[in-house]
């Protein structure tokens, strides 16, 4: 009877002792991305934002504006406003869509400034080195690999944090209304929406489509672009995938509060429906998922058309 309750004890003991070797892992990485955040956060604060607004000299339906913001290390860089016309009503302040680029070169954007006519202020941001942003600043190769030896001075982290610059331009904008602050894009940028939208409260709404970036551990297992950047690297690969945890929307998720849409496409090998699966499962927030399974990485009509009544609804008043 001793023996048996011994081996019982013994056994209980290994088993959490095992448990805990498990989880340990997790809790630490989760410990260590949430202190690296809270230090680039400071950092941030400490750069002055020096914006200039400069308006267009196009002849548009809507109040256009070129934006020249500065960011972590200094590092400056553009966002493109646009603002309805205001006419003679009385001024209120417009809610705000936050949109940003796809991997590529960076010059595409998710929303369009003409979006605006719609009753939104639009900021397209272009992080350092993409777009028209490469005239302050240029990245050095892939930009899932530049620098990313280390969280601390990876392409992400700056670029990340210029997303964050630009929330911050908005609260110091009496005509944009600080309370109702969305991100909404496709690709790299829709995984970037999700990433910010859980590092920043202000956001409070994300509408993210075929977005990038998530479960980078998983794609980098199976046909897509994370796959095939660091198929070049495979000498450092293991190195480029702990320091993009602290990237992936896939750890970052579980600090995202406010209400979620998201799309997949069931034939795209860019950014594959299991891994952007993966990051929705983890929400634990207000969400839908829309599955195109005939989609490949590319735009998609119906859910364009679904996002914009799904938008108004979660703002509002």
């Amino acid at each position: 009877m001793r023996k048996t309750a011994f081996a019982a004890i013994a056994f209980i003991a290994i088993f959490c002792l095992c448990e805990s070797t498990i989880a340990a892992p997790a809790d630490s990485l989760s410990k260590r991305i949430s202190e690296f955040w809270a230090s680039t956060k400071q950092q941030l604060a400490t750069v002055p934002m020096d914006a200039v607004v400069t308006p267009s000299p196009e002849s548009l339906p809507y109040h256009a504006y070129k934006v020249t913001l500065r960011g972590l290390n200094g590092v400056q860089f553009y966002a493109m406003l646009s603002i309805p016309v205001q006419g003679e009503a009385p001024a209120k302040a417009w809610p705000v869509i936050i949109t940003t680029c796809g991997y590529g070169i960076g010059a595409g954007q998710g929303i369009m400034l003409g979006d605006c006519l719609r009753g939104y202020a639009v900021l397209q941001v272009y992080p350092r080195g993409q777009g028209i942003s490469s005239e302050f600043f240029k990245i050095e190769g892939d930009k899932l690999t530049s620098h990313g030896e280390q969280p601390d001075g990876f392409y992400y982290q700056g670029a990340y944090a210029d997303m964050m610059r630009a929330i911050d331009f908005v609260m110091t904008r009496a005509d944009l209304d600080h309370n109702r602050v969305v991100m909404m894009s496709t690709s790299q940028g829709a995984g970037t929406c999700l990433a910010i939208a859980s590092l920043d409260d202000r956001v409070k709404a994300v509408v993210a489509h075929v977005p990038f970036l998530c479960n980078m551990r998983l794609a980098a297992t199976m046909p897509s672009l994370v796959k095939t950047v660091l198929d070049k690297h495979k000498d450092k690969a293991d190195t480029y995938l702990k320091t993009l945890d602290y990237f992936d929307p896939y750890y970052l998720v579980e600090n995202l509060h406010c209400p979620v849409l998201m799309s997949a496409g069931g034939k795209d090998t860019t950014c594959p429906l299991v891994t952007v699966q993966s990051v929705y499962d983890k929400l634990k927030t207000k969400k839908q998922l829309k599955v195109y399974p005939g989609l490949a990485h590319t735009t998609c009509l119906d859910f364009y058309k679904i996002s914009w009544p799904w938008l108004e609804k979660q703002l509002k008043k």
